[in-house]
């Protein structure tokens, strides 16, 4: 054979193992290529990076309401969940994660989180009867407000929330943290990591307008 139909039979032979593998020599495989931030769909990645900083490792004993409450996940639907993350809550430390919003995070990524949720510490949960409703257009009466506090809240908090074995809460810097949807969230659904009550704990149960009652009393404390 001569060395023109040598060397032709040598690039066949190359020709055909790049076909075969599909890949050029040095090209990594598909499996070893790292995927773009913005291609992240698994739950416990995005948790990790995104909310375990506030909301704990496991959905407790972060800084922020804990996400592993079912009274929290029976107050809250979907929507409202995926506009949280993605929009944040004006008045509080909890940003918002949505690309159009200012975040990282792809609509896709959302739904991924809310679902996780769901499917981690949700699978069981089920409406409870007599729950407040998440959200409230009813303004709360601050003398009630004041007043309910003492009778349900003043033995941990202190008198007038100064104080107490729970801390102060009717303080400015800290109500800062917490716009009024939020207090209306925490009193309703309660921090049972923390042994913080929520809505049924208390003798009797408080309903929506109670709630809002003494949301109103601490938006004064708060100076808003």
């Amino acid at each position: 054979m001569s060395l023109d139909g040598l060397t032709g039979v040598v690039a066949a032979i190359v020709l055909a193992t790049f076909s075969a593998c599909g890949r050029l020599p040095g090209q990594p495989f598909p499996s070893a290529i790292p995927e773009r931030p913005s291609q992240v769909t698994n739950f416990d990645q995005l948790y990790g990076v995104n909310c375990a900083g506030c909301h704990g490792a496991d959905g407790h004993f972060g800084g922020a309401l804990p996400l592993n409450n079912p009274a929290y996940l029976a107050l809250i639907d979907d929507a409202s969940m995926r506009n949280v993350i993605a929009n944040g809550i004006t008045g509080t430390s909890m940003p918002a994660f949505a690309v159009s919003s200012g975040g990282m995070l792809t609509g896709e990524q959302i739904n991924a989180i809310v679902h996780g949720i769901r499917s981690q510490w949700g699978t069981e949960v089920r409406p409870i009867e007599g729950t407040p409703p998440y959200v409230s257009a009813q303004v709360g009466d601050v003398v009630q407000g004041g007043e309910l506090f003492g009778r349900h809240c003043a033995s941990c908090h202190g008198e007038g929330g100064g104080g107490g074995t729970a801390g102060a809460i009717a303080d400015p810097s800290f109500l800062a943290l917490y716009n009024d949807q939020t207090l209306r969230t925490l009193i309703i659904a309660g921090r049972p990591d923390l042994g913080h009550p929520g809505w049924r704990d208390y003798k009797p149960a408080l309903d929506s307008a109670q709630v809002s009652d003494i949301v109103a009393w601490l938006a004064v404390k708060r100076g808003s």
